[in-house]
């Protein structure tokens, strides 16, 4: 897992209060770090999204960001089973999702669901800037 990841930070858009117990943060951006076009990015992104709804799945929008947030991957903020989280993001060919439960963040790999304990969630929420 690049350990970029491991010091993400969290913008986060309008959101259930409080977060959900359990959900996860899934991106449709660069598919397995990939650089992809912008407008690619935003073809996954709404892809994603569609499929969210399409499922009655609530979500929100969660970008996951480099902590002097000069890179972004926009994605959703989740209530979805652990599983399912898992299994649509090898969809969009992610490398891993992140999954959230009882305020612990945990980075999840796609391809084989091995789990890295990254701290508490409400930690890595950052402000516009």
């Amino acid at each position: 897992m690049p350990a970029e990841y491991l010091s993400t930070v969290f913008l986060l858009g309008i959101r259930p209060m409080p977060l959900p117990r359990k959900f996860a943060i899934i991106t449709g951006w660069n598919p397995m770090d990939r650089p992809t076009s912008a407008a690619q990015n935003l073809l996954e992104d709404e892809a994603l999204r569609r499929t969210l709804e399409l499922k009655a799945l609530p979500y929100f929008r969660a970008t996951g960001c480099s902590p002097d947030r000069s890179h972004r991957e926009p994605g959703w903020g989740v209530e979805i089973a652990k599983e399912d989280a898992i299994t649509l993001g090898r969809r969009f060919g992610q490398r891993a999702i992140w999954w959230i439960e009882n305020g612990n963040l945990t980075l999840i790999g796609c391809d084989d669901s091995e789990e890295i304990p990254v701290g508490k969630f409400d930690l890595r929420i950052v402000a516009e800037g």
